[in-house]
């Protein structure tokens, strides 16, 4: 919005700075007329009236003078610049060139300095009329309207832009947007309403999931713990009794794994997380420490220190849980590699298990989604694992794939955008 204001008062500058140079110019032009007529009529007829005069011998001037003013309609008088009143006139006046010596009167040097002719009252200078003036107001201010309504049509358009997004979303329409002619000048304001609404719908759409989630994932667990605990209560020997305790521990612990996957994931697709420049190695660093006690090979083979911009506990989760899923799945060696490109580090994490069938390679990364593999002896989990990393790479400005690894297993990468 300030972009288009600021356009705005410049704008109005020019129309102030515009608009007076076009009523300057009908006035002036309308004045120039004014003037060069005046000046053709008195100055032209002084200099003739004054050159005939000067032309006559000292007995026939009184005639010529009468016949000037006749002609002309001007009172002329001849006065000698000998007397104190007019003596001033030698250095005021230049010999033949008509001057004015008051408001009305015009006088000429003629005789070599000795006379001066006086004409006057004559014909006084006339300014441009009133209603040339109000032609010229009325001029500025059509070309003001113009000029400001121009200026003031891109704010309109993204006030009632941003007016009905709000009303469509108040009204339950968290996809509507700014978009179209309010969108095309790349003002703040409509940057700042779209990605209000984005966070709106994934806010929206967090809560939903989460309640889906939840009303569909924990009533396994639960329901696993009433079963167990009814059976507690008809146990007759102790192993039965015991055996009874360990499902209950067993659900317990289903239900506090699934509880914190459920607020990772949900974390996981915060905005408003911290982000910060975070190093490669130091990452990979973390996650070679946790999987110290692992019977798995794994081995680290990384393209320079790349930094990128994340949440680090959300990325460090995000890595480690596809290192771990690699050691599970992996039969002897686990490989973490990255390649740095064009701006763009691609972080590597390959086993020499199965392998995801191609099929299923978009499918796992949904929320509660499990491949069908009884061969496989791994722990058990919810299917939340590959949606949190999705959603925290992504939330990092990255993607996620997978493909077949040069072990002959999986490979996942993520790919995530450098710091210059």
């Amino acid at each position: 919005m300030i972009r288009l204001f600021l356009r705005f008062f410049i704008g109005m500058i020019l129309l102030v700075v515009l608009a007076s140079v076009i009523q300057t110019l009908i006035i002036n032009q309308k004045g120039d007329e004014n003037t060069n007529a005046w000046i053709k009529n008195v100055y032209g007829g002084v200099s003739f009236a004054a050159e005939q005069i000067s032309s006559q011998d000292a007995e026939e001037r009184d005639a010529a003078i009468l016949s000037a003013e006749k002609s002309f309609g001007y009172d002329i008088n001849l006065v000698s610049t000998s007397s104190s009143s007019y003596d001033w006139m030698l250095n005021y006046l230049s010999l033949g060139e008509p001057r004015y010596v008051s408001y009305s009167e015009v006088a000429v040097l003629i005789d070599g300095g000795a006379n001066v002719l006086i004409f006057g009252p004559i014909e006084v200078w006339q300014s441009p009329s009133r209603t040339l003036y109000v032609l010229a107001t009325m001029a500025y201010v059509l070309l003001s309207v113009v000029v400001i309504g121009i200026l003031i049509r891109p704010i309109r358009i993204q006030f009632q832009a941003i007016a009905r997004g709000a009303g469509a979303i108040s009204s339950g329409d968290f996809s509507a947007r700014i978009t179209g002619p309010a969108a095309r000048y790349g003002d703040s304001a409509v940057t700042a309403f779209n990605l209000m609404a984005d966070r709106t719908e994934d806010l929206l759409k967090a809560k939903v999931e989460l309640l889906q989630m939840v009303s569909h994932e924990i009533r396994t667990p639960l329901s696993r713990i009433h079963f167990a605990v009814e059976l507690f209560e008809s146990a007759s020997t102790p192993d039965q009794r015991s055996e009874r305790i360990t499902a209950v521990i067993e659900s317990v612990d289903d239900l506090d794994r699934l509880v914190n996957d459920l607020l990772k994931y949900i974390r996981s697709g915060e905005s408003g997380i911290e982000k910060r420049s975070i190093r490669i190695t130091e990452l990979v660093a973390d996650v070679e420490r946790s999987m110290i006690d692992s019977e798995k090979i794994l081995s680290v083979k990384l393209d320079g220190d790349a930094v990128v911009l994340c949440d680090r506990v959300l990325l460090n989760s995000a890595i480690g849980n596809l290192v771990g899923n690699a050691s599970r799945f992996a039969k002897d060696e686990v490989l973490i590699s990255s390649v740095l490109e064009d701006g763009v580090v691609s972080l590597h994490v390959d086993d020499d298990g199965p392998g995801v069938p191609e099929e299923n390679r978009q499918r796992i990364f949904e929320p509660f989604s499990r491949l069908d593999n009884s061969k496989l002896d791994h722990e058990k989990g919810v299917g939340l694992g590959l949606a949190i990393v999705q959603r925290a790479v992504e939330n990092c400005g990255g993607e996620v794939s997978v493909s077949s690894g040069p072990l002959g297993g999986a490979r996942f990468t993520v790919r995530l955008p450098c710091l210059k």
